[in-house]
């Protein structure tokens, strides 16, 4: 027997149930979507931050190393070693200690040149130089 048309299985109940599905979709990311959206923006603005603070320290790095290394590479270089001032105490006659800068000669040499030197009279020993 054939049955009436209000009677039949209709397939309405997927297509309610699809609508419903997205209208809870859009219910929620209307919800959500402003939070999620500001999570996102600290991010980004957290990264930012992160990258000029390792970019600035790259460069302030990267500078002082080549202002080391340039001042390395102008170091005056002597043909033979030098002791130091401690090293030369010598004594004069009668035991007095002697001058560290000339050793008691009164001059002392003045790189000129890498090669060159100038004998000065020694400004430790020749006070009369210093207030004349």
């Amino acid at each position: 027997m054939c049955r009436p048309s209000c009677c039949k299985p209709s397939g309405d109940g997927a297509g309610i149930t699809a609508v419903a599905v997205i209208a809870a979709a859009a219910f929620a990311a209307a919800k959500i979507g402003p939070a999620v959206a500001r999570i996102w923006h600290i991010a980004v603005e957290a990264l930012t931050i992160f990258m000029l603070t390792a970019a600035s320290a790259a460069a302030v790095t990267l500078a002082t190393a080549r202002i080391i290394g340039s001042r390395r590479a102008h170091r005056q270089v002597l043909p033979y070693p030098v002791p130091p001032a401690a090293q030369q105490y010598t004594a004069q006659m009668g035991g007095e200690p002697g001058c560290l800068a000339c050793g008691g000669t009164g001059t002392v040499l003045r790189a000129i040149t890498a090669n060159r030197y100038q004998a000065n009279p020694c400004p430790a020993c020749d006070l009369a130089g210093w207030t004349g």
